[in-house]
């Protein structure tokens, strides 16, 4: 239960972050294109997600946003004639509007985490009592606020460096810029799970006075 979830683990987005840099290093060189490489590997990862949810036979929503956000980026970069500025556009756009929607959720009083959470309660009756507790629900309030800033900010960085890096750089300067924002979202996510659970062993009784 207090395990840390394998999504958060440093060494998975770390390589998460880097493979695609390296694939699209390789790939510029073997074919001299960085607009091209940068469609390659935009395109190989949503690739990826959608047949390996095809094969799950299961809906997978970031399969589903991954493959719809690429296949856009693609036809807008086709459209334009291979302007990349799409591609470029894509990642930011991507976390900015989750790092926005979950903002505004918070901002609402219907912090998303929450409602994902509830969701999850309904298929596994034995966490209504935890999501009850204000203190539990709170919590989840400030993650999502820390993890909707965290998407906020990367989506910003991400944009901007489109904009005004040119391809070449695009992609190192990118990954370099998320690895930055993603890995303090990541050690502040980190240390809140952990002060929530400094927090709740203070307040827990004693055993003696419990079994008493």
């Amino acid at each position: 239960m207090n395990r840390r979830p394998p999504q958060l683990s440093p060494h998975r987005l770390l390589a998460g972050l880097l493979l695609p840099l390296a694939a699209y290093l390789a790939l510029r060189s073997m074919i001299g294109s960085a607009t091209g490489a940068l469609a390659i590997t935009e395109a190989i990862p949503a690739t990826w997600l959608l047949v390996s949810a095809i094969a799950r036979h299961r809906v997978d929503p970031i399969a589903v946003v991954s493959t719809l956000t690429v296949a856009i980026a693609l036809a807008a970069y086709a459209l334009t004639g291979g302007d990349p500025l799409a591609l470029k556009l894509r990642r930011g756009a991507v976390t900015g509007t989750v790092g926005i929607a979950a903002l505004a959720s918070v901002a609402l009083g219907r912090p998303l985490l929450l409602l994902a959470a509830q969701h999850a309660a309904k298929l596994n009756p034995e966490h209504r009592p935890t999501l009850a507790e204000p203190d539990r629900r709170r919590a989840v309030t400030t993650l999502t606020a820390i993890i909707g800033l965290t998407f906020a900010i990367d989506g910003a960085s991400q944009i901007a460096l489109a904009l005004t890096v040119p391809t070449a750089a695009f992609v190192s300067d990118s990954t370099a810029a998320r690895i930055v924002v993603l890995g303090t979202g990541l050690v502040t996510t980190v240390w809140y799970f952990r002060h929530q659970k400094e927090q709740r062993a203070h307040r827990r009784p004693p055993l003696g006075k419990r079994r008493g």
